[in-house]
């Protein structure tokens, strides 16, 4: 199965932000980065299939731009909301992996996510650094590539 693992894009600061950390959105230059990142993204790989995002605002809308350029469904999951562990992202995965031809997006948040890509694909045994809007490519548990988003502008 081929997975996206895509950070949620630039959100508004904690600082800046007086809600539940849940509801806080992307901030403009979030929105602006992901849009055309997103739009440089779809025609240079292979769109996925379905879209499975954090329940969080920030990462929802993320979720959105993805959606509007690959025109795919898109699916909220509450297990990896910010603090997921290895079995709730396993668990959403496997939702999916009867289907290996299937191309997934997970979008979802940090340090939960590569924590969860470095147990998924070598045994806790890589570190990674995916920034905000990164993405993080992976096809039958192995690194394929990492495309930070300032790439894709």
């Amino acid at each position: 199965m081929k997975i996206y693992f895509i950070r949620h894009a630039h959100a508004i600061s904690r600082n800046d932000f007086d809600g539940d950390d849940l509801y806080r959105p992307l901030s403009e230059k979030g929105i602006v980065r992901a849009e055309k990142a997103f739009s440089n993204f779809s025609s240079l790989f292979k769109k996925p299939d379905v879209i499975i995002s954090s329940q969080a605002v920030r990462a929802k809308e993320t979720a959105e731009i993805l959606k509007r350029y690959c025109e795919c469904d898109l699916y909220e999951d509450p297990l990896i909301n910010p603090g997921a562990d290895f079995l709730d992202y396993e668990s959403v995965i496997k939702t999916y992996d009867d289907d290996t031809d299937k191309v997934l997006a997970v979008v979802g948040h940090e340090p939960d996510m590569t924590k969860f890509i470095s147990f998924y694909i070598a045994e806790g045994e890589l570190y990674l650094i995916l920034k905000k809007g990164g993405i993080c490519y992976v096809d039958n548990k192995s690194l394929m590539g990492l495309i930070q988003q300032k790439l894709l502008l």
